[in-house]
């Protein structure tokens, strides 16, 4: 029986690639093993046991204060390792993160094929996100097999060289977990949400955000909140400690603004079910925001998603605190044209069986 490695360092990676691991051991084809360097680690570990999957392996690859270059080396010794004694016959990996590219270089240098789940997303600027359009871009490179979420991912990595018959489009798997979470698991929500008021969901935390942007978002959003007495915002405060810091700082206090801990991704597709209006820098979540059809504000210069802009749902609106909080005033006025035509749930991520499509197709080359 061939053996299938899949890798996951992070949050973003389990909820992404948890139902592509349950879908892979369901046709009880392969000997599938789950690969964790840790990155995220009390995060990961919470996503991972939503979905009933624990490592096979896991690097334990974090340590306090380490760098970048200390992340990766970590994560290339202990994947190269790993490889070397379990010989798999394909490695998978997602996204854009550090355990994604150190571990497909690992899988590279021993000439063992890697399958890229979410590739082809691209800004073609370096500094936008740091360091994740280096990552996902050299994984291009390394991959043998590219599971695009759209079209607009294949065209790119077309552009790029990558030949038709490697580039497959399955929709994301976010979706698949946004349908999981949405049908099959049950929460106790805040009982703001059983009110009147309408909820704001904020979330900002990426490195480009850090510093002078992030205080301007946070000062956009406690005005606009000021603004609209029928507004309450919720803020899961990231646990990065210059975020959390800063986020504190601006917010403490702030009257209709509730902090909260990082929820459960579970917890979290629920809050962002009901909510009327999202302000964020995520990724992720600007795709979760466009099936569900929430309204949101993507507080960025760039986004690698501009399928969610063309859908109407997502609005770029930058990381000037002016322009965020005069979009999101415009949208919170009474009877807004404007916001009732972003609110319009669209499939453009996907259907919500990209895991399905990615295991058909696996089954044709292993």
């Amino acid at each position: 029986m061939e053996r299938i490695v899949v890798v996951i360092g992070t949050r973003p990676e389990a909820i992404k690639l948890c139902p592509l691991i349950n879908e892979l051991k369901r046709r009880n084809r392969w000997d599938v093993r789950v690969m964790s360097t840790g990155q995220h680690r009390a995060m990961l570990d919470s996503a991972l046991s939503a979905f009933d999957v624990t490592p096979d392996f896991d690097l334990g690859v974090m340590r306090r204060g380490q760098t970048l270059s200390d992340l990766g080396t970590r994560i290339l010794d202990g994947a190269a390792a790993l490889f070397r004694a379990k010989k798999p016959s394909l490695v998978v990996v997602q996204g854009d993160t550090a355990s994604a590219f150190f571990a497909a270089l690992a899988a590279f240098y021993q000439g063992i094929p890697v399958a890229h789940v979410e590739a082809g997303l691209r800004t073609y600027r370096m500094d936008s996100p740091f360091p994740e359009e280096l990552h996902r871009r050299a994984i291009a490179l390394l991959a043998k097999y590219h599971f695009a979420p759209t079209e607009d991912a294949r065209r790119n990595l077309l552009n790029e060289g990558v030949p038709h018959s490697s580039v497959i489009v399955t929709g994301n798997t976010v979706v698949d977990a946004l349908r999981y979470t949405l049908t099959e698991k049950k929460v106790d929500l805040p009982p703001l949400l059983s009110s009147d008021a309408r909820v704001l969901l904020f979330t900002a935390h990426r490195r480009e955000s850090q510093g002078e942007c992030l205080g301007g978002m946070l000062r956009a959003l406690r005005d606009v909140v000021e603004a609209h007495e029928d507004v309450v915002a919720l803020v899961p405060v990231h646990r990065n400690p210059a975020v959390r810091a800063e986020t504190l700082d601006v917010l403490k206090g702030a009257p209709r603004i509730r902090l909260i801990e990082p929820p459960s991704f579970v917890t979290f597709h629920h809050l962002l079910s009901k909510a009327f209006l999202v302000l964020t820098d995520s990724g992720g979540i600007q795709e979760e925001a466009v099936a569900l059809g929430v309204p949101t504000l993507v507080m960025r210069d760039h986004t690698e998603r501009a399928e969610g802009i063309r859908a109407g749902v997502l609005r770029l609106v930058g990381t000037n605190e002016k322009n965020i909080r005069n979009t999101a005033n415009r949208l919170l006025s009474q009877n807004s044209l404007e916001y009732s035509a972003m609110k319009q749930p669209s499939d453009v991520f996907g259907d919500g069986y990209a895991s399905v499509s990615i295991a058909d197709f696996l089954e044709t080359v292993i």
